[in-house]
């Protein structure tokens, strides 16, 4: 399901049974942005009705009144504080961080502020999000590197998977296609096959901006792109034509971005190192596509035998070896579509998306995943996070493999491991932000545990309650027990999309639970809280430290 934020709403695409495109726009008076403050905030109590605000556009700007509105309710912070919920008019999340910074400039706390709008919208107003075959487009292009047509886009290739049919879209200096034919017959194809996910090796960083320069260049409608032509940076201008009105954010979007509002765009690099990292493969010492289509596929890309010198293929190989040139194009798309169905790549994205019932952007950072689960769950509105000094703690035990203790040759060497050892920390210590206690419990923890198996000499303690399961604990449980299911349903799968549809949301719950560590840690979160990270941390030493005592003891 595609979840994005547009200029005049949200917009909402997904595909019935039958594969029927539907979709939906939210506007912002149907569902508008807010967040809280406490009840008894002065700007509440006061009831202050509005806040002015300067605009700038261009050189020019002007100054206009924010109405400002406050509803009541059963809204609470962690330490009990009813809260109100602020929310404005004109309602548009730009505002956002106008309105906060007027609580905050007055050192008036806020909570969940610091949450985008679309996010916002899958937690209240979402309650599944349906499973479904979406289209998916690979693709790749290449572009001239010298000489006189540099900087000039050469071919696209598309793998469609609904068609399955790759297509090569291609121009020559002598043929009656121009560079400009080509994008508009990438334009033209693009709105009448209507793609779901577009899936690209770097595209946000090489080819998406290239083609949006190029497409400004000719005079290309790059709005097209977007099936509620929207992309972002990019503007009608007064001419009626798209402009790129902000370089900025065309050449720096982000490894997540969504530029094109309405199709879900896919860093396949990123997502699949990802994947490789929740695996404990490893660290991938590149992240080419031609590395990782070789150790992982254990194919390479395609060499052109006429200039086998890549640097001198790029700059010749279009006008001189076009053939090779068009084929090493498809290639790559290939290695793309390869690298995605072996390892269920995109698929598994799609099923941590199901799970958190969530954008699909959100599924990338531990801060977002943890953040729309708790938001979810917790009875608690969080606060804004705020950038501030960060507090060092002790993190994992970790030996040295050339220290003179662990160099050389050892005889009756034991291995163990733990499962889930930071999840299971906060099952044991009961370790959540509501069960800190300020007095002595028997689920204490001494953040100075050392990170060697030298004595124990400072005691820093933190208490956890006992009298109730945590949030934070009772998450970790009710996702342990979700996922033996899935793993059941694994061994008892009759075919092997079933066995992957299995695995994969298996993953997904793997990979959640993993998320929770990084929104306690992530300081200047709203969700952080060092005294949790500092207490998972030690916990785990000290787990580590008494079953290396075990075992020596035997």
């Amino acid at each position: 399901m595609i979840i994005a934020n547009t200029e005049h709403g949200i917009a909402l695409r997904w595909r019935d049974e039958q594969g029927k495109r539907e979709e939906k726009l939210v506007g912002f008076s149907d569902f508008s942005p807010y967040f809280f403050v406490k009840e008894d905030c002065p700007v509440v109590v006061d009831n202050v009705s509005s806040i002015q605000l300067y605009e700038s556009w261009g050189d020019r700007g002007s100054t206009f009144p924010l109405e400002l509105n406050y509803e009541f309710g059963d809204w609470v912070n962690l330490d009990g504080d009813k809260l109100a919920k602020v929310t404005w008019y004109p309602s548009l999340p730009k505002y956002t961080k106008k309105v906060k910074s007027y609580f905050h400039n007055r050192a008036y706390p806020t909570y969940e502020a610091d949450v985008r709008h679309h996010y916002r919208y899958s937690v209240d107003m979402i309650e599944s999000i349906p499973e479904y075959k979406l289209r998916k487009w690979y693709w790749d292009m290449e572009w001239m590197q010298g000489g006189e047509h540099d900087g000039a886009i050469t071919c696209i290739v598309i793998y469609d998977n609904y068609d399955d049919e790759y297509y090569t879209l291609s121009w020559k200096p002598d043929s009656n296609e121009t560079e400009k034919t080509v994008l508009e017959r990438f334009i033209l194809m693009i709105n009448e096959k209507d793609p779901d996910m577009l899936i690209s090796w770097f595209g946000w960083k090489f080819d998406l901006p290239k083609l949006l320069e190029r497409m400004d260049i000719l005079d290309v409608p790059a709005r097209e792109l977007s099936p509620i032509k929207e992309v972002d940076g990019i503007r009608w201008s007064t001419k009626q034509r798209c402009n790129i009105l902000n370089p900025n954010i065309v050449n720096n979007y982000s490894p997540i971005a969504q530029p094109i509002k309405g199709r879900i765009c896919v860093p396949l690099d990123l997502a699949f190192e990802r994947q490789w990292n929740d695996a404990q493969r490893g660290t991938l010492p590149s992240l080419s596509l031609d590395y990782v289509s070789e150790n992982v596929l254990g194919e390479k890309k395609l060499v052109s035998e006429k200039f086998p010198d890549k640097n001198e293929f790029f700059r010749r190989g279009w006008l001189e070896d076009s053939d090779t040139y068009l084929e090493y194009a498809k290639k790559d798309v290939e290695l793309l579509v390869k690298i995605d169905e072996q390892n269920h790549t995109t698929e598994a994205i799609l099923s941590l998306q199901r799970l958190l019932i969530a954008p699909f952007d959100a599924c990338f950072y531990a801060s977002n995943m943890g953040g729309i689960y708790f938001m979810r769950n917790a009875s608690w509105k969080a606060p804004t996070g705020m950038k501030g000094d960060r507090v060092d703690y002790d993190g994992a035990m970790v030996y040295d493999p050339l220290s003179e203790a662990t160099n050389g040759l050892h005889l009756g060497v034991a291995a163990f491991d733990f499962a889930g050892l930071y999840p299971s920390m906060m099952i044991a210590r009961n370790i959540s932000w509501e069960t800190k206690s300020d007095t002595p419990t028997e689920f204490g923890v001494n953040i100075t545990t050392p990170k060697d198996f030298s004595e124990i000499e400072n005691y820093d303690m933190r208490y956890y309650k006992t009298d109730e399961l945590g949030l934070l604990p009772k998450a970790v449980l009710e996702l342990k027990e979700l996922r033996n299911e899935y793993k059941a349903k694994m061994k008892e799968s009759e075919s092997k999309s079933e066995y992957v549809k299995w695995n994969n949301n298996q993953l997904a719950v793997k990979r959640l639970m993993a998320s929770f560590y990084g929104i306690i840690a992530f300081q200047g979160f709203g969700w952080a809280d060092v005294d949790l990270a500092a207490s998972i941390t030690a916990s785990a030493r000290e787990a580590i430290r008494t079953a290396a005592f075990k075992v020596r003891e035997l």
